[in-house]
């Protein structure tokens, strides 16, 4: 197929991704940002991402004959997103640790040094331990899972239709099936933002009252700290992202699925503008903003005790 709108906008974003990972390569290689710190969380949503565009470039140029990749291309988004909806929560939880009195985060408690990495990832996913305070972060983990495991199932269940009249019924069946467990996955990714926002204002408050215990903070206790601004602004891409994924299996014009969303040249354009706008500028947009949080904690005496939380994220 011949070179099209779809394809441009493609390699639009695979070029802008790249130039994302190319500024944090940059800080890495200049030692500003380490592997164990929150942003390897980040780099790893951009490199799904770039896969995930890479293959949008490949569909548009093979055309919609190809359902594989239409299929590696959902399943890639969904998992950009997931990757991002998790870096939101990573980065609050590093700002917890570095500005709270206490260097604790409520949302998730630190893990024992030395501890063997398939102990913390299995008590990651455990909300609750006898004898220790309730973890948010293991229910956040388990749902974030559930529902990334029911919108992978439901995209690659629409790849094995039969495509004869004899089985034209089982495929009905099938695609409604898929559209539930997309709808419950989606739905599940929207009620966890709505958490972030809670999160984020209840650590906005805790941190004005913690200020105003401090006579001599004075400069900071009338204004939140600007990387919670900055999460504060990602919240609402976030939110159209998970509108727009919750919408899709329904909403004819944003429903890959549907015939009238093509035409000779591949996808139409108004197919083409709500995915982009709704879907990639949003998560190209977030993602973008919190790597900005590196400048925003480049305050004096804040970049030791922030890459020290950084180490200590990592491992949870």
């Amino acid at each position: 197929m011949a070179w099209n709108i779809s394809a441009s906008l493609a390699l639009l974003y695979l070029i802008l991704y790249a130039t994302l990972l190319i500024h944090l390569l940059v800080l890495y290689g200049k030692q500003k940002i380490s592997i164990r710190s929150r942003f390897t969380f980040v780099t790893f949503h951009v490199l799904i991402r770039l896969a995930s565009q890479a293959t949008g470039l490949a569909f548009a140029l093979a055309g919609y004959s190809n359902v594989g990749l239409l299929i590696a291309y959902f399943i890639l988004g969904a998992e950009g997103y997931f990757t991002l909806v998790l870096c939101a929560y990573r980065f609050l939880i590093v700002w917890h640790q570095a500005h709270f009195r206490s260097r604790e985060s409520w949302l998730e408690p630190k893990r024992p040094a030395g501890e063997k990495w398939w102990r913390t990832t299995l008590g990651a996913l455990v909300p609750y331990v006898p004898g220790e305070r309730l973890r948010p972060m293991g229910f956040i983990h388990s749902y974030l899972v559930v529902a990334n495991t029911l919108i992978i199932v439901g995209g690659t269940m629409l790849s094995r239709g039969s495509g004869d009249s004899e089985g034209f019924e089982s495929d009905l069946q099938r695609i409604q099936t898929s559209k539930i467990l997309r709808t419950v996955g989606q739905a599940i990714f929207l009620i966890i933002n709505i958490a972030l926002l809670s999160a984020i204002l209840m650590t906005a408050y805790q941190a004005r009252v913690e200020s105003n215990r401090q006579e001599e903070d004075e400069e900071t206790s009338n204004y939140p700290h600007p990387t919670l601004i900055i999460l504060l602004i990602v919240w609402p891409l976030l939110i159209v992202r998970g509108l727009y994924g919750l919408l899709s299996p329904f909403v004819d014009p944003f429903n890959y699925f549907v015939p009238d969303n093509y035409d000779s040249h591949g996808l139409t354009l108004k197919f083409i503008t709500y995915e982009y706008v709704l879907g990639t500028t949003m998560e190209w947009l977030s993602c973008a903003l919190l790597i900005g949080t590196w400048w925003t904690e480049k305050w004096p005496g804040l970049v030791q005790t922030v890459q020290e939380s950084d180490k200590k994220a990592i491992q949870n």
